[in-house]
């Protein structure tokens, strides 16, 4: 019987995690996609795209040179690169079912990693080849280990992190602001050396990938343009956006009713306030590089671990808070299954991959080797790569269109002479041969008029 009760206590996150493979099968035996395109390319191939090659165009990070390594052991084999990162996110589930179980209770980390497993962003880097999630696992365990004051294991997370992107940087800045305000702490210098080895990692990557390759690392793109109008979007993206709202709003409902209930402790506040503020800069340093969406997978989930311990908290009996989250994931899922957005923060993002493996096939099939195609930089890599997953042999005759452009194939025929070609000439000149369409996602093939 105590069996069978721990097996109805772990439903939710049951149901979570059979939502997950049902929507990500698919993925296992599919191409990359453009945002794993684009880190992969500038992270371990030759610029020319012919060969595996670390310091090419980065100083390398943690992802990077595990898929490097994966690369180097299995070659193009996509189900070898999907199940690592496959693991990855499981790790990903496990660490925030683990912080939400060691600071605010058992029911709280299972309804955090539950609620984390149905989020659409989560859904769309499953298995993919994306350093977001391996940075959430870095950062999270971070937080994690500073609230338990094991500031040794912290620096080991932090140092691992920083050059990933610029909220490893915020974190080191976060916590050592935290711990440098705390009291009556042991060895409290001997401590902050473990704060300063951070820093020290991230000031040397920086200034090695400024001498090497003339610019900065993950502050290369650090801006505060349209900071006022791009942090609105984030916060949009993270509380709002993608069924959120009802995330946000399920956790300022429960922190009011625990609160008038009694039902929060003292130490639980102050990780509240950690997780909530440590939430929101990491939203406010990811609007300085004005980076995709996806890099926000750290606060969703940091959203998910504070929701889950606010309704975790309320009290009343546990079987009614259950069918409440089961109701709610499954509403979360419905919502995945039905978006068309091709963003790479959303599940359907891999209809584009789809539609463009289509067009890829095609051009095999009808392109002879004396033709040369015109298509964007994006493109590019992924006809002459054959580590992507897309092709065997790699595409020699491309010209690349650097202006915006709704162009993706141009078969311009046997004259190879195309680089001269204007891309705003070419809407006169252009006839559309093929389209590949899936919901959203369009991948268009042109020729050009001889």
């Amino acid at each position: 019987m105590q069996k069978l009760k721990n097996l109805e206590f772990y439903i939710p996150l049951i149901i979570g995690v059979y939502l997950l493979f049902a929507f990500r099968f698919n993925i296992y035996v599919m191409p990359l996609s453009y945002s794993e395109t684009e880190f992969l390319s500038q992270m371990i191939f030759s610029n020319d795209n012919s060969r595996l090659e670390l310091f090419a165009n980065n100083v390398p990070n943690i992802p990077a040179l595990v898929y490097y390594l994966i690369y180097s052991i299995f070659g193009e084999n996509i189900i070898a690169i999907r199940i690592t990162a496959t693991l990855f996110a499981i790790l990903g589930i496990f660490v925030v079912f683990k912080f939400g179980n060691f600071f605010f209770g058992k029911q709280a980390g299972i309804f955090a990693a539950t609620m984390l497993i149905v989020q659409n962003i989560f859904l769309a880097q499953f298995a993919t080849v994306q350093p977001e999630i391996i940075n959430t696992i870095l950062l999270i365990s971070a937080l994690y280990c500073f609230l338990r004051e094991k500031y040794r294991t912290m620096c080991i997370w932090l140092v691992l992190a920083v050059n990933i992107n610029i909220s490893g940087i915020l974190a080191i800045l976060f916590l050592l602001g935290a711990f440098l305000l705390k009291r009556n702490i042991e060895n409290k210098s001997q401590s902050l050396v473990f704060f300063l080895i951070p820093i020290a990692v991230a000031a040397t990557v920086e200034a090695i990938n400024m001498v090497i390759l003339g610019e900065l690392s993950v502050l290369k793109n650090f801006s505060i343009t349209s900071y006022a109008e791009d942090i609105t979007d984030r916060l949009n993206f993270t509380f709002v956006l993608q069924q959120r709202l009802t995330l946000t709003l399920i956790f300022i409902i429960s922190i009011i009713t625990a609160a008038i209930q009694r039902q929060i402790e003292g130490f639980e506040v102050k990780n509240y306030i950690y997780i909530a503020v440590f939430m929101l800069l990491i939203v406010a340093t990811e609007t300085t590089t004005h980076s995709d969406y996806c890099t926000l997978l750290v606060s969703v989930a940091l959203l998910a671990v504070i929701t889950g311990a606010s309704f975790s908290s309320i009290n009343i009996f546990y079987a009614y808070k259950y069918i409440i989250i089961s109701a709610l994931i499954l509403l979360f899922a419905v919502f995945a299954a039905r978006s068309k957005n091709t963003s790479c923060e959303y599940i359907s993002h891999t209809h584009q991959t789809e539609t463009d493996i289509k067009a890829i096939k095609y051009l095999n099939e009808t392109v002879s080797p004396t033709d040369s195609i015109m298509c964007s930089n994006t493109f590019y890599k992924l006809l002459t790569n054959k580590y992507l997953g897309y092709i065997s042999e790699p595409y020699t005759n491309i010209d690349t269109i650097y202006s915006p452009t709704k162009y993706k194939f141009l078969i311009k025929g046997k004259d190879a002479n195309c680089k001269n070609l204007n891309a705003t000439l070419l809407e006169e000149i252009c006839t559309l041969e093929k389209t590949f369409t899936k919901k959203e996602a369009e991948t268009d093939i042109y020729s050009v008029k001889q």
